[in-house]
């Protein structure tokens, strides 16, 4: 995987992290201040451990580390579409 798709992987799933948590309040508040939030995707095995291993190595000494392991992610959150053209 090149860095470019390793950005571009976890963009997609961050963003639906963080719509997730705007869905789910009670879980962000689950979330200790200055955690290292590890986006572990089960769908994308390859992603998962790659985010493992760069969260062991760029960790703070002390800070708290939340695994969130991501069960699947739909293709688009967008539930109804309607192209006019003018």
């Amino acid at each position: 995987m090149t860095d470019h798709e390793l950005f571009m992987r976890n963009q997609q799933l961050s963003t639906e992290f963080e719509l997730y948590l705007t869905e789910h309040p009670e879980l962000e508040e689950q979330i200790p201040d200055n955690a290292m939030i590890v986006l572990l995707p089960e769908y994308d095995k390859e992603l998962s451990n790659k985010n493992r291993e760069l969260a062991l190595k760029n960790r703070e000494e002390g800070q708290p580390v939340v695994y969130v392991k991501v069960h699947a992610l739909r293709t688009s959150r967008i539930e109804g579409l309607e192209l006019q053209f003018v």
